[in-house]
């Protein structure tokens, strides 16, 4: 079985299940006690050394002190890397939230809401599915975030705009092109992360320069580039991020404790589409904040994540713990902040 999925399995088996190899462990210990072969009784013992440590781990540690998950996704880039990446392997602590509050900018783990996992094979299945997350707003915070834009000789351009024509140039290399064309699926943005920076554009980390993106998006490198980034906001003040992938490419603003909207024309509040008209009228309004006892989640890798933005504030009876340590691949070790 691949790592990833053997870790997913210990991190979700069920406590029906715990109980039952527990059991059958018990039973097979009693009859060979009782059975007079040398053998028979260091197997005996050897059960009994597995029956504890089966039980302090999944009895005690993992329900509450310590559980470990596996990133699936790209949804935390590039703070955690999912499977199409290194496949990280995390330790949350779970012990922390029962002793204080979630803090902000905390790295969560949380049984995701129903409205995050409608229409997927997971909410058919009818198990609880497990997300990651930071943590952006606590109980009474004012969230926002705003757009970012390049401006050539005048004219507006968004992350979606400098993701095709950069494809199309081969900024992202010969084998995002082959990929694109190859994979109808492919999620190019899980892989090239676009950002607007004070300092210019960056494609995962290296500057691009304002001549080469000029000429790119307008044929014309002379042009004068403006660079104004997209931010996010708490309680009036911009948030420093330095851990995201990329800034936002979308306006935000919480109304009526939910979430409302707008990414490259597509208005919704908490996910539901809604008219661009309706969108005004909510839009006037001033930004709303968290409301009690739930918390504002977004992934690291803004524009390909679902998280708050999509299905609003989290619960706070839904969240697990804190992450804390990367602890495979090996190369990968290290503590999370």
């Amino acid at each position: 079985m691949p790592t990833s999925n053997f870790t997913d399995f210990l991190a979700n088996i069920s406590l029906v299940w715990i109980v039952g190899v527990i059991t059958i462990a018990t039973v097979l210990r009693v009859a060979l006690v009782r059975l007079p072969s040398p053998g028979a009784r260091s197997t005996a013992e050897f059960l009994e050394s597995g029956i504890i440590a089966i039980g302090l781990v999944f009895l005690l540690i993992r329900p509450f002190l310590i559980q470990a998950f596996f990133i699936p996704s790209a949804s935390m880039e590039p703070t955690l890397l999912g499977q199409q990446g290194a496949g990280d392997h995390i330790l949350v602590n779970k012990l922390g939230n029962r002793l204080h509050k979630p803090q902000r900018e905390d790295i969560t783990v949380f049984i995701a809401p129903p409205a995050a996992v409608e229409g997927t094979s997971e909410a058919s299945s009818g198990m609880p599915v497990d997300y990651v997350k930071r943590l952006i707003g606590a109980p009474g915070d004012r969230i926002e975030a705003h757009e970012g834009r390049v401006y050539i000789n005048g004219t507006a351009f968004s992350h979606s705009d400098l993701r095709r024509k950069f494809l199309e140039a081969g900024l992202f290399g010969q084998e995002a092109q082959q990929e694109t064309a190859n994979e109808p699926g492919y999620d190019l943005q899980a892989n090239y992360h676009l950002r607007f920076t004070d300092k210019g554009v960056t494609v995962n980390g290296t500057l691009i320069p304002d001549s080469k993106v000029a000429e790119v998006m307008t044929s014309q490198p002379s042009y004068p580039v403006k660079i104004v980034p997209g931010f996010t906001m708490r309680n009036g003040v911009k948030i420093d991020e330095p851990f995201t992938a990329e800034d936002p490419d979308y306006n935000l603003k919480l109304y009526n404790g939910q979430s409302l909207k707008e990414d490259n024309n597509h208005f919704r509040l908490n996910g539901v589409a809604i008219t661009p008209e309706d969108y005004a009228t909510y839009n006037s309004n001033p930004p709303g904040t968290v409301p009690p006892h739930m918390y504002y989640m977004m992934g690291d890798n803004r524009n390909d994540s679902k998280d708050s933005t999509e299905w609003g504030p989290l619960d706070e009876n839904r969240i697990v713990g804190k992450a804390q340590w990367i602890f495979w691949p090996l190369n990968r070790i290290r503590a999370l902040h």
